[in-house]
């Protein structure tokens, strides 16, 4: 497994900062896709999972419009999803997200 490179962490710090001003405090981010791999290129999105149990009071649509915006606010390409803590544990997601997660990821 690949490491995530100063930029690219440096990308997420500024993305948990955004997160937080909208009252969306990650207990963990993890990073998958092609840059958790290694094989990046110029333009891949940058993939993230993020874990918060504020997630609870969004329903889907009002997870991917905040963190949307707030990789907006940052103009850098994150592609992101958001979770709590008891969905992630109970596995209350998609097959491929656990399969990523079991294989890929990267915990920032």
């Amino acid at each position: 497994m690949a490491q995530a490179g100063p930029e690219i962490k440096e990308i997420i710090e500024k993305y948990r900062e955004q997160l937080l001003s909208f009252g969306i405090p990650p207990q963990k981010i993890y990073l998958y896709g092609s840059y958790a791999k290694g094989v990046a290129r110029e333009g891949n999105d940058i993939d993230l999972v993020v874990v918060s149990s504020d997630c609870s009071s969004l329903n889907l649509r009002e997870r991917l419009e905040v963190l949307g915006v707030a990789a907006a606010r940052i103009l850098k390409p994150i592609q992101a999803v958001g979770y709590t803590p008891d969905e992630i544990a109970a596995k209350s997601y998609s097959p491929f997200l656990d399969e990523i997660l079991a294989a890929e990821a990267i915990a920032i």
